[in-house]
């Protein structure tokens, strides 16, 4: 009887231990894994922290670059500068080669605005056309466009509009707008008698030698 208690103590006491060395092992376990995540995160954590001081870097050198670009006598403003001075040189040069061109059997007309306002005006070749062959807003005064009824411009430029005889106009206010004919040794100034001329060569009696 004694015996029986005897080895029950010893196994209750061999489990107790097993269970003990089981419980450490675990806890060896546990505590390496819980280390491993650790320096996981860590590397996680020293990766964003490199990758965020390389954005802020490349970031802050941007912004210098474009700094650089926008202050005055930068890069950007000379640029800007250069282009208007090249625009206003090609804009002069197409101004003096249109007002050079006044031959006298290539007959024109141009366009005189009265009042404060723009006006639109638009121009076909011919009524039918389905699209505008030049339109825009003209500013008060004479226009810098001279539009060709007969014969090509001698010299294309910006401001030389080949129409025909046939050309139709139209616009919305009539009664601002005058017409400066000049060809063949003549002139004349007419109104806008509506709001659309369907052939200019007919309704304002436009001479062409031998037509």
């Amino acid at each position: 009887m004694r015996r029986g208690k005897v080895q029950i103590a010893l196994v209750i006491g061999l489990t107790l231990i097993i269970m003990s060395v089981v419980a450490f092992v675990f806890s060896l376990a546990a505590i390496q894994r819980s280390a491993e995540v650790a320096r996981r995160f860590a590397s996680l954590e020293n990766r964003m922290l490199r990758s965020f001081q390389e954005t802020t870097s490349e970031l802050t050198s941007q912004v210098e670059s474009l700094r650089s670009l926008l202050v005055a006598g930068g890069i950007l403003e000379q640029h800007i500068v250069a282009r208007e001075f090249l625009q206003n040189a090609q804009r002069d040069l197409d101004i003096i080669l249109t007002e050079l061109q006044d031959s006298s059997d290539r007959p024109y007309f141009r366009v005189f605005v009265t009042g404060n306002r723009d006006v639109w005006i638009g121009f076909k070749r011919r009524a039918a056309d389905g699209t505008y062959t030049f339109q825009k807003n003209f500013s008060p005064g004479l226009s810098d466009e001279k539009f060709f009824y007969f014969k090509e411009p001698l010299v294309e430029t910006n401001y030389t509009i080949m129409l025909s005889r046939e050309a139709y106009i139209r616009t919305a206010s009539p009664e601002n707008v005058y017409l400066i004919f000049s060809g063949f040794d003549s002139g004349k100034l007419v109104v806008m008698p509506s709001v659309e001329v369907s052939n200019i060569g007919q309704r304002f009696n436009l001479y062409i030698p031998g037509q």
